[in-house]
């Protein structure tokens, strides 16, 4: 009974905070079978995510050593620090819904200054980004591709080298980036805080 009440708080929490998400999977693993507020392995498999305008087309989420409380004064359930392994996947089409999201037109316009032009919509293939031009000549022969150190997520011009910052978060290791035909793949690590 304990665990399905967890998993029913997860899952209203995940609803809570993302603007979409369809949960998948939702486990909790103790070695002791015992829930008296921690617990010790939970995993979560969801797909098709809004996430501060970020688009996310499936994730698997594994959470370690979570503290549960209940603040009586807030009349919340809470889920204190805890370490995650995060494995998303973004499609071209989740990146393209979100740079052309008004959140996210800071990067964007960061992007075309780098790139200089404008472009109207992003593909990928051969392991590269190319950013497809709203102009009638086109540029999408120069590629893009992605590199990673610890912190830090970088576009890569492929022909000169020139690199982009497009991410850099100290609370987030990146420990994997992966790039298939029509997606790109990222293992994180982090500390989460629900409350």
């Amino acid at each position: 009974m304990i665990p399905r009440l967890i998993c029913l708080g997860v899952e209203s929490i995940l609803k809570i905070i993302c603007e979409k998400i369809i949960i998948k999977k939702i486990k909790i693993v103790n070695k002791n079978n015992e829930y008296n507020g921690k617990i010790d392995e939970l995993y979560i498999k969801a797909e098709s995510i809004i996430f501060h305008k970020i688009n996310i087309s499936n994730i698997k989420i594994k959470l370690k050593d979570l503290i549960l409380r209940f603040a009586f004064n807030k009349k919340n359930f809470l889920i204190d620090n805890c370490n995650a392994i995060i494995h998303l996947r973004l499609t071209k089409d989740n990146i393209n819904k979100t740079l052309f999201n008004i959140k996210w037109n800071k990067l964007k316009k960061s992007i075309e200054s780098f790139i200089l032009y404008n472009f109207q919509s992003i593909d990928i293939k051969n392991k590269s980004i190319y950013f497809i031009s709203s102009e009638t000549f086109s540029k999408n022969d120069i590629s893009y591709s992605l590199q990673y150190d610890k912190n830090t997520i970088y576009l890569v011009n492929n022909t000169n080298q020139k690199k982009l910052r497009i991410l850099n978060d100290e609370n987030i290791t990146i420990n994997n980036l992966f790039f298939s035909q029509n997606y790109i793949e990222f293992e994180l690590i982090t500390k989460i805080i629900f409350n």
